[in-house]
């Protein structure tokens, strides 16, 4: 019996393992840490990896199979979905790899060589380089010819990381390093930016025996730092002219590289000018999978194992003619551990409680559960609520009420900013038709702005358990606050963690309070009866979520003292730009952090002096921490 590994975790090992199960075939779940499992519990068996690093290496994962017994690896999408390496390994060890051939991998897999393979089918592409670059005068000699704006690419980037466009001269050097860092290759190339466009991008399904179909488009163009936040199918603006030419490009391109699994071809489109540019391929399984499923009633993921198993789409009964998407919409919404108040910071820790929506047209893919922990370590993605209409107003209208019906307790989520988002007819309205890849962040402070307004969903509907079932939510989740009041006072205790002897007593006592939402954040006035210390002074104090060295403990940096420096993310510092008694001036970087593979550059926020640095570089820090601290001299 065929027995697979799935070479991936979270929402999408278990979308796998179902698809597999359904089909009657053995699943084997990898994890590399004990509380980020749940995605295992469906699975026949599980193994564990030695970290989390190992879900980048081929080797470890075919050992992996090969320790189990599996006769075939899905690897999903992210990590090794597009690794040539292994595809072939799999090759030389007599295991299916459920996916591309890796000579389809090689030849859309890099993005240049992706350009040049639709050329060759042609497919229109935007002008570009046709090898890497690495010097900022090749970029400037680029933008001499075409003009700015001009877009830097890494070639193996994905997820949008690697991409920056450029407006002039001056942020070339900065962009085209932030570039080189993000990409796994280090390998950097440019297009003419086109904009006002659209991202749409068709579903592909090809055979081992020359068949290819399309299963549609999906409108992705709803972007924050070209990360996908909202996907629609079918793209509700098209004509059906340019649709159909879109369509059959894709097919046009598929069938030139003899593409043999599920795969997306995208495009850059300017339906006002009824014009399109091939953008790359994603030979994979893509995460807005969904959508194109729900509206064409295909499960893509048991066509694409049924396809790797030698069947062919004849078979399958997936022709063309017979597929259509009965004038269904469907939209997903990506469920995130970000909070987009704060420059989306990531935000890390328990599940105390979960909520998912239900009812009919409504699908949520999700693989988190009361008292699981959301980890750094891997992306942010919890949870993908879709929603199936019969318009675009139907659906839209679903998924207001699922989002509304969605609560997380334990940590930061975008809900808030999604429920803002699709709120915004001047945004979300007119069938899309003048949404761009741009526009979300175009109108960022407005939604920011509504978002507020909204205010903090944690427990609203969790403490009643109203909608949810008892496998979900928890009803004596921990209150959102405690009920400090002015005139509070409590006891501080100093003591010898060795002799156990008590060596000071100290008092503080509450004047006001400003923040309230205890245990992650309180912000007070208080009189203290610490004798060095001049009172009244304000404390603040935020929740620490343990993802440092246990012999590491930082300090959060203090909002109201501009002084202090801290990392908007949590994550990994990979530049330390200034030393210890520079001047540095107000905008002049300091550090640069790296989360979810892209990297933040962080400025002074004023001109001062660096007093002290509290980190170095490949620390692994949370959202918050203090990571330079100035001083402010008033002579500069």
């Amino acid at each position: 019996m065929t027995k697979i590994l799935i070479a991936n975790r979270g929402e999408i090992a278990i979308r796998i393992i179902t698809a597999a199960t359904e089909l009657g075939l053995k699943t084997v779940a990898v994890y590399s840490d004990n509380q980020d499992k749940s995605h295992c519990l469906s699975s026949h068996e599980s193994i564990k990896l030695k970290n989390s690093l190992s879900f980048l290496d081929p080797q470890q994962i075919i050992d992996a199979a090969k320790s189990v017994n599996a006769t075939a690896i899905h690897p999903g999408y992210g990590f090794l979905s597009e690794s040539t390496d292994l595809a072939n390994k799999c090759k030389e060890f007599g295991i299916l790899f459920i996916g591309p051939s890796a000579t389809c991998i090689s030849s859309v897999g890099d993005k240049v060589s992706a350009r040049q393979v639709a050329t060759a089918a042609g497919v229109p592409v935007i002008p570009g380089t046709e090898e890497s670059i690495s010097t900022p005068e090749q970029v400037f000699d680029f933008a001499n010819q075409f003009g700015y704006p001009i877009m830097l690419k890494a070639r193996d980037g994905g997820g949008g990381r690697g991409i920056r466009m450029v407006h002039n001269a001056e942020e070339v050097p900065e962009f085209l390093k932030r570039c080189m860092n993000e990409s796994p290759s280090k390998q950097v190339f440019i297009e003419k930016a086109v904009t006002g466009a659209k991202h749409i991008e068709v579903q592909i399904i090809g055979d081992n025996y020359g068949n290819v179909i399309h299963l549609f488009e999906r409108d992705c163009s709803i972007q924050r730092r070209y990360q996908k936040i909202l996907e629609v199918a079918p793209c509700p603006c098209l004509s059906p002219q340019l649709r159909n030419n879109i369509h059959q490009a894709a097919i046009q391109l598929a069938k030139h590289i003899q593409y043999n699994s599920a795969g997306t071809v995208e495009f850059l489109v300017r339906p006002d000018v009824n014009k399109f540019y091939f953008l790359e391929v994603n030979p994979r399984i893509q995460v807005e999978h969904t959508i194109s499923e729900q509206i064409t009633h295909v499960d893509i993921v048991q066509t694409q194992i049924r396809v790797a198993l030698g069947e062919s789409l004849q078979t399958l009964g997936l022709l063309q003619d017979s597929i259509q998407p009965n004038r269904l919409v469907s939209i997903q919404a990506r469920v995130v551990a970000e909070n987009p108040l704060n420059n989306n910071m990531l935000s890390v820790g328990k599940i105390n409680a979960v909520q998912f929506p239900r009812g009919h047209g409504i699908r949520v893919d999700t693989w988190i559960q009361t008292g699981c922990v959301v980890l750094p370590t891997f992306d942010s993605l919890l949870a993908k609520i879709i929603v199936t209409g019969q318009s675009y107003k139907d659906a839209l209208s679903k998924l207001n009420r699922a989002l509304q019906d969605t609560a997380i307790d334990g940590i930061e989520t975008n809900i808030q900013f999604l429920i803002a988002v699709i709120s915004d007819r001047t945004f979300m309205g007119d069938e899309l038709s003048h949404v761009h890849i741009k526009s979300l962040e175009e109108k960022m402070d407005h939604l920011i702005s509504a978002t507020v307004l909204l205010g903090n969903p944690r427990h609203k509907k969790l403490e009643f358990g109203s909608l949810g079932s008892a496998s979900t939510v928890s009803t004596s989740a921990t209150p959102s606050s405690v009920q400090f009041k002015p005139g509070d006072a409590f006891n501080i205790e100093i003591s010898n963690s060795d002799t156990k002897l008590v060596e000071s007593v100290h008092s503080l006592q509450i004047d006001s309070i400003s923040t309230n939402n205890f245990p992650d954040v309180f912000v007070a006035q208080i009189q203290t009866s610490f004798p060095s210390i001049q009172n009244p002074v304000s404390i603040a104090l935020t929740r620490k979520s343990a993802i440092g060295s246990s012999s590491t403990l930082r300090r959060k940096a203090n909002p109201r003292f501009p002084t202090d420096i801290g990392s908007p993310v949590t994550g990994m510092v990979v530049e330390i730009n200034v030393k210890e008694g520079d001047v540095v001036t107000l905008g002049q970087q300091l550090f640069v952090m790296s989360a979810m593979k892209m990297e933040t550059v962080i400025q002074a926020s004023i001109t001062g002096t660096v007093k002290t640095i509290y980190a170095t570089e490949n620390d692994l820090i949370d959202g918050g921490d203090i990571v330079v601290e100035l001083t402010k001299d008033s002579k500069l």
